[in-house]
Order: structure tokens, then sequence, then C-alpha cells
């Protein structure tokens, strides 16, 4: 991932809405209905939340959003537009994530995910998450959600 760069939005960024209506783009793009403008503007208020986008020649290509406190950090999405998927993106923002983890003291990531996403599961189960519960009827169509959780080893650190 050498051509791409991380760079997390903060609301004080003079192009703070280019960045979140790109977001909200890649999202509409892949029929995707995450979140809203209103939402990002204030998660981006609240200290505890934190988008991180990825481009690639000054143009966004996905992002990761999560929200820590403490011990624990959820993994609230990630994203990637359809020409980058299957490309390493995803694993590049987990493992950003992780190093953000890492440095926080952060002891376990949470995340939820829709039981037909195989292909996010699969990833999440390569980057070591495990399930540990199930969420019956838990997205507006009905659908299931897996819970995962990936414990973060912080020993090396100390």
């Amino acid at each position: 991932m050498k051509t791409i760069n991380l760079e997390q939005i903060h609301i004080i960024d003079s192009n703070y809405m280019q960045k979140i209506n790109a977001i909200l783009q890649i999202e509409k793009e892949l029929n995707l209905h995450i979140t809203s403008k209103a939402s990002i503007i204030s998660e981006l208020n609240n200290n505890y939340y934190h988008y991180i986008i990825a481009k690639k020649n000054n143009i966004i290509v996905g992002y990761i959003s999560i929200f820590y406190m403490f011990d624990t950090m959820d993994l609230i999405s990630i994203v990637v537009k359809k020409d980058f998927q299957k490309k390493g993106l995803a694993s590049f923002l987990l493992e950003h994530i992780f190093n953000i983890a890492k440095k926080n003291d952060v002891k376990k990531i949470l995340l939820e995910v829709r039981v037909s996403n195989i292909a996010a599961i699969n990833l999440y189960l390569k980057y070591g998450f495990k399930k540990i519960h199930l969420r019956k009827s838990y997205y507006d169509n009905g659908e299931d959600a897996l819970i995962f959780q990936k414990r973060i080893n912080l020993t090396h650190l100390k």
C-alpha cells in the first residue's frame, strides 16, 4: 500500500466537509447506508470517535471509523471503493487501527457484521477476531449480526 496515504479527519480541517461528502459518496456507490452527514459531524465533535480516510492520488478510496474509550475499541465501519476492493486496502486500514489500539492501551476491539458479509467475516477471522455472539434480526431487514472480538497483546510495549 505504498501509494495509499492515511489521514484522520478533524472537524477543524478547512475541507472536512469535502471529506465527509466523499465518504458518503463511496457508501452511495456501494449501495450502503451506514451513516449520515449529521452523524459524522456529531461523531467528529466527540473525542472518542475517529474517522481515518485512505487516499490515493489525493482521492478518498476508503475509510475506517472507530470509537474507543478506556480499554475497548469498537470498529464502527470499514468501507472501500469498489475499484480498490480485494487489493489489501481493508487489511491496511485494519492494521492501522491495531497500531492505534496498541498506542492507546486498548485491550480488545469489538465489531458487528452482517452474517451475509462473507468477505468481511473472512477478513476478520484472518486477523484473529473471534465470534462471540449472534444478534438475531439486528438489521432493519431482519438480518442477523455476528459480534466479533479481538484481544490486543500489549505486553511487548511495557
